[in-house]
């Protein structure tokens, strides 16, 4: 019985294993079979994909934005000042559509638009020029009025008014249609400029009510009655302000005109201010001062004309001797506007009331808060002038110190250079200068993306250069990892049948497999892979980015340090402080090595950046990994291939001779599949290679443009520095005296003060003895008169006894 049960156990446990390895096989033969299959399918998807990476690339430039999507964000750009984005979308609509009927005329005219917002008035001239030549485009007829009244505002800007007569002629030409309102006014500006005051009129009276200038044409028939009478020679015996009055009454009334319009918009309102202060400078200057205060009072506190009106409305109030009323003028001049350019004499004027008032403490703290302002000014302009004596090199320091423009050279205070700019020829002078620093560094960013780009060009990921093509080879790729992974799958059943036991060249080449296969789980397939691949190379960049703006704001607060304790140091004796002069020439010794550190760290910061816009370009889909992903991937193809065939000798052990055999076939198909992917992807390397030459190409040409443009400039430069440099200096000569004069009027109001003050307390002193003299009489009289009444008492007294 006993033996029985064991040997049905024993029976049984055979069963199970007889079965267990049959389930075993069965799986294994499953596996196989999936593997097999499923590599089968991607291979096949992937063959069947090739037709689509065309379509990709067609796909991609059907999406490419609108030119008229690209005009209507460079009009966005224009509104939000954002100039040299706008002329880039521009420039680009022009150059990818120079026959599109509609776009290229409205990217045209808005590029003219953003290089004279920007006061890059040559380009803007080049530009609008180009719309006049292409009159007999019917394309470009809508924008011709337009584009010959701003050659005229360039004319303007520039001063150059002998271009106008041409511009008139063309002006000439329009039809009658086109010649109202933009063109009567640009006309009337023109000639008003070229001192026809007689045609002025004529063309300005023609700007219809309807014309978006008629406000400020009939504005400027005022200034024309003004010229027109000024134009008038007063009579050798001088004249009464009767006849000066008679005499600008058309003016005044010309200007009134403008008053009576709606203000219903700010430009419009402030036309109309400028009218009031107009009617208000005519009336004082021929002595209406009540007609003119009321004038002056129109202009409304948010006007930016109103720091003008309450200096102008003081004198009035002075001229009719209502010093209250004219320091309530200047103090809210103060408040309301401290930056004003009348702010000095404004100060100054505030400060005499006050003194003739008899308000000596608050005329003294004025007069002492002006010499504190400006004394300071004038030293550093003093300093800027006594550098040198040659107008060539004072040029020079101004225009190129620093690399900053003349604001920041030698720390020049800006109320000074704004003082420098509205003196006599100053904006010409002064133009050229920040023209020459403004080619200057345009010169400089044209190289520098000339450099990225190449950079980029040169770059085994220069595809991004070219965003369709991009497209294209990103979606050959995807295929071709798919074949790749199609490999894998097959590999990882070849794994499953292998003999664990294998040695020589079959373990070498399943070892070599094996590693690689880690590698190419990683191949990028779907979209969310390549732009995980992206991410991750930008995050890289940032970071490093991210540090060095730290940096730049640590060299930022040590700088804010050293110009903090320089000023501490300026204003020592100011506070009382007195300093061991040799502590005081060490400390400044530091400061200035300080200073010198620090401007090599921000060059250093400054080339480190550049070193990282180059860096990004040349990160992304097609750099170093993906040439990495190629190496892996035809490494991969060989180790397999190698293995599969060993396996099929038998060198992988009996189970796997079978699978190999199965796959040999299959992996013959992804090679195929791999062949026509590979052409597809070289095809769009070559076209990539091809553009990639025309822009090279196009660079020479572009860098040939650029070296002979910074040779003119050059040229040009030393052309004017002598006469631009002679006028800056007298310019600045002229702001010194001036900072001299408001500093000697402070000096001379506290010296007044002080003798107003002993005049007043010697005039105090006097009357208080006067009155100690007057009461001591009094007492005196009073006491004679009481000694007298005793005498006459004591008499009466002895009469009696």
């Amino acid at each position: 019985m006993r033996r029985a049960i064991v040997g049905r156990a024993i029976g049984l446990a055979c069963s199970l294993a007889v079965l267990g390895a049959a389930f075993t096989e069965n799986a294994r033969a499953s596996s196989e079979d999936d593997a097999v299959a499923d590599a089968q399918r991607a291979i096949a998807e992937a063959s069947q994909g090739v037709g689509s990476i065309e379509r990709s690339i067609a796909g991609a430039k059907a999406e490419e934005r609108s030119p008229q999507d690209r005009i209507a964000e460079a009009d966005l750009l224009l509104r939000g000042k954002d100039f040299d984005r706008a002329v880039s979308v521009l420039n680009q609509v022009i150059e990818k559509h120079p026959n599109h009927p509609t776009a290229l005329p409205d990217a045209t005219y808005l590029l003219g638009e953003a290089y004279y917002a920007s006061k890059q008035y040559l380009s803007a001239r080049r530009v609008y020029r180009k719309i006049i030549d292409s009159a007999q485009a019917s394309r470009f007829s809508q924008y011709q009025s337009r584009a010959l009244a701003r050659l005229v505002d360039i004319a303007l800007r520039i001063q150059d008014t002998s271009t106008l007569d041409t511009v008139f002629a063309r002006m000439s030409q329009l039809p009658a249609t086109g010649v109202a309102g933009e063109i009567a006014y640009a006309r009337g500006k023109g000639l008003f400029a070229k001192k026809d005051y007689v045609g002025a009129r004529t063309a300005l009276a023609g700007v219809g009510t309807n014309s978006p200038h008629f406000y400020q044409a009939r504005y400027l028939l005022g200034v024309v009655a003004m010229k027109e009478a000024l134009a008038v020679p007063p009579p050798e015996k001088g004249e009464t302000m009767r006849a000066a009055a008679a005499r600008f009454a058309p003016a005044i009334e010309a200007f009134r005109q403008v008053t009576r319009l709606p203000a219903d918009t700010p430009e419009r309102r402030q036309i109309v201010d400028l009218s009031w202060l107009a009617i208000g400078r005519l009336l004082y200057e021929t002595d209406q001062f009540m007609p003119a205060s009321e004038a002056y009072g129109h202009v409304e506190r948010g006007s930016a004309e109103f720091g003008a009106m309450l200096y102008e409305l003081s004198w009035v109030h002075v001229r009719t001797g209502d010093s209250e009323r004219a320091m309530r003028s200047l103090e809210t001049l103060s408040e309301a506007d401290p930056n004003s350019p009348h702010v000095a004499d404004a100060t100054l004027l505030r400060a005499d009331l006050l003194l003739r008032t008899g308000q000596f403490e608050k005329a003294l703290a004025l007069y002492q808060a002006a010499r504190a302002q400006f004394e300071p000014m004038r030293d550093k302009v003093e300093t800027f002038l006594g550098a040198t004596s040659d107008p060539a090199v004072f040029y020079d320091k101004l225009s190129r110190e620093k690399g900053e423009g003349i604001e920041q050279a030698d720390t020049l205070p800006p109320l000074a250079v704004s003082w420098a700019r509205d003196a006599e020829n100053g904006p010409e002078a002064f133009a050229v200068m920040d023209g020459v620093k403004e080619c200057r560094t345009l010169l400089k960013q044209s190289n520098s993306f000339i450099e990225r780009l190449s950079a980029a060009l040169g770059a085994t990921n220069r595809v991004r250069a070219f965003p369709e093509l991009k497209v294209g080879e990103e979606r050959a790729l995807s295929l071709i990892n798919t074949v790749t992974k199609a490999r894998k799958r097959l590999a990882d059943g070849l794994d499953e049948v292998e003999d664990g036991s294998v040695s020589g060249d079959m373990q070498r080449v399943r070892n070599e497999r094996r590693e690689l296969q880690k590698r190419v789980q990683l191949l990028p397939v779907t979209d969310a892979d390549f732009a995980a691949r992206e991410g991750q190379a930008q995050r890289q960049w940032n970071e490093v980015s991210q540090h060095v703006q730290q940096l730049t704001l640590q060299i930022d607060q040590l700088q804010a340090v050293v110009n903090g304790l320089r000023r501490t140091l300026a204003e020592a004796p100011a506070r009382g402080v007195v300093r061991d002069p040799a502590n005081t020439r060490q400390l400044e010794v530091e400061l200035a090595q300080n200073e010198r550190d620090l401007g090599a760290y921000k060059t250093r910061i400054s080339e480190l950046r550049k070193t990282i816009e180059i860096s990004r370009a040349q990160v992304g889909f097609g750099d170093q990994r993906f040439v990495e992903d190629a190496e892996v991937r035809a490494a991969f193809r060989r180790a397999l291939a190698d293995e599969t065939r060993l396996a099929v000798t038998g060198a992988g052990g009996r189970g796997a001779v079978g699978y190999a055999q199965r796959i040999t076939a299959v992996l013959g198909q992804a090679d195929a599949a791999d062949g026509r992917l590979e052409a597809a992807y070289q095809d769009i390397e070559a076209r990539v290679k091809k553009r990639a030459d025309e822009l090279k190409a196009t660079f020479v040409n572009e860098v040939a443009n650029l070296t002979e443009f910074a040779g003119k400039l050059e040229a040009l430069d030393s052309e004017s520095r002598g006469v631009v440099g002679q006028v800056a200096m007298r310019n600045f000569q002229l702001v010194r005296d001036r900072l001299r004069n408001i500093v000697l009027r402070a000096d001379v109001g506290v010296t007044e003060e002080a003798w107003e003050l002993r005049e007043e307390q010697q005039t105090r002193v006097r009357n208080l003895q006067l009155e100690r003299s007057r009461a001591e009489q009094q007492l005196n009289e009073e006491l004679r008169e009481v000694l007298d009444d005793m005498g006459e008492t004591d008499k009466s007294s002895g009469s009696q006894k």
